[in-house]
């Protein structure tokens, strides 16, 4: 008669699972040490550290080795991220240093400013208008009225359903109640949708130049970004080609933001529709950002009308509204990604103060103010193309929209960097090209000022640049 051996029992396969967790300890020292061997013989050969093409093979390799071993892709793609950090550190690789943001310009110039420094602000990326009378008068009306409390994550049933009003009068889009959610601020609503979207190991597409705040939430969820670059020479056009040449084996989204904060680049229908179109073929998300929607003297394309299968759409109450300080804005998706986005504020905010819900009500309706702030940007536009075709060592782009330029120095030797420095001698604020991408000769200009203030900064360029 056969004996059966005992099954064995806890204490034995926890004993077998410490030894495999040290196993893989072992395994990832000897592959640490196989990376700064390669770092050791790169560094010889002049060979640069990072290689997509290699990459792309790890991660078919990984795929396929989960789907064989009965592990979720998603926590090999994540073991690989973890792994791909620790080969680049052992290699002698920095963690890549963003340039100067546009927050740390800002937060610089205020310093100034409180020692007595008179400086013309063409840093900050915030119009001089002032918030619609009808919405400070709604604001005061829910505070004398105790509108103070608590409220629905998503937000309050009036301002979902004004919201709701707003797409169908602007865009023609018709959305569920469960497809849109007030978030506090748009900055919010950019970060909870991509938390909602992608995972750490994955990776999502980043034209550039671009307002950092996206490379930087994707970096902070352990998220890849690929840049995909545009040019002056271009016209600064998004090439639906590269666009597609740059997605990778675990690429989940792609971010568009139209008119571009710093460009003021309205992607043409045609080149948008063809995004879209590759982003449907290859099952990505479009999470498009479309808070200078209104400022822009073409028409823009939106993921309301060229409608992907799956998309994100953020916005804000800031620009339009002129609300930045309220710090309101929305999310327009699927019930799916509204719900993760609703559970995250539930989790770090609560709601949105609810007497300014009800003040953002009343900027939806609010049309007279918005065209008003619309012309004068637009006369802004206008007369500084005008004062910069006047300055020989500058070219540009002239805005389709947005409130922004970003100018290139054609001087020898003078970076960026250098110029804003040196211009802040002059009592003139701007942001370096570098705080938006791999833009070391250029520096953004912000049109939130009155337009005779705005010419005399453009004048003091001139001066240093004579």
């Amino acid at each position: 008669m056969t004996e059966t051996k005992p099954e064995p029992g806890i204490d034995d396969l926890r004993a077998k699972i410490s030894e495999t967790t040290r196993e893989v300890i072992r395994l990832v020292g000897r592959r640490n040490s196989l990376a700064r061997e390669v770092g050791r013989l790169k560094a010889m050969g002049s060979i640069p550290i990072e290689d997509d093409a290699v990459e792309d093979s790890l991660l078919r390799d990984v795929t396929e080795e989960c789907d064989r071993a009965g592990v979720e892709r998603s926590a090999g793609l994540k073991m690989l991220a973890l792994l791909l950090a620790e080969s680049k550190k052992a290699q002698g690789v920095q963690a890549r240093q963003s340039g100067p943001s546009p927050m740390s310009v800002f937060a610089k110039a205020i310093e100034l400013q409180r020692g007595g420094a008179r400086l013309i602000r063409l840093d900050v990326g915030e119009p001089d208008f002032k918030p619609p009378p009808a919405v400070i008068e709604a604001c005061s009306e829910a505070l004398f009225g105790f509108k103070t409390h608590y409220t629905e994550a998503k937000g309050i049933p009036e301002l979902l359903s004004a919201l709701r009003g707003y797409l169908r009068r602007k865009s023609g889009f018709t959305a569920d109640e469960d497809e849109v959610a007030v978030t506090p601020s748009g900055r919010f609503a950019v970060y909870a949708s991509l938390s909602a979207l992608v995972s750490e190991g994955d990776s999502a597409i980043v034209p550039e130049p671009n307002w950092p705040a996206y490379r930087e939430a994707l970096q902070h969820l352990g998220v890849k970004p690929i840049i995909v670059r545009s040019r002056l020479e271009n016209g600064w056009s998004l090439s639906p080609s590269e666009v597609e040449g740059a997605i990778r084996p675990n690429t989940k989204a792609i971010i568009l933001s139209y008119p571009n904060n710093p460009t003021g680049k309205v992607l043409s229908p045609e080149a948008f529709r063809e995004v879209v179109q590759i982003a449907d073929d290859r099952g990505l998300t479009v999470v498009s950002d479309e808070i200078y929607n209104e400022y822009s003297s073409k028409p823009c394309p939106s993921v309301l009308r060229t409608v992907p299968r799956k998309f994100v759409m953020t916005s804000s109450f800031s620009k339009t509204w002129a609300m930045t300080g309220f710090r309101i804005g929305y999310v327009v998706s699927s019930k799916d990604i509204v719900a993760r986005v609703t559970s995250m504020i539930s989790l770090m905010f609560s709601s949105v103060p609810e007497f300014i819900q009800y003040g953002a009500i009343r900027a939806l309706d609010s049309d007279a103010e918005v065209k008003t702030n619309v012309t004068e940007m637009k006369e802004r536009i206008e007369a500084v193309s005008k004062e910069l075709d006047r300055i020989e060592s500058l070219e540009y782009f002239k805005p389709d929209g947005a409130m922004y330029f970003f100018p290139r120095l054609r001087k020898r030797g003078l970076t960026g960097r250098k110029f804003v420095e040196r211009l802040l001698q002059k009592g003139v604020t701007v942001t370096p090209g570098a705080a938006f991408g791999a833009y070391e000769d250029f520096f953004r200009i912000s049109l939130g000022q009155p337009k005779e203030t705005i010419i005399e900064g453009v004048r003091r360029m001139g001066d240093l640049l004579a």
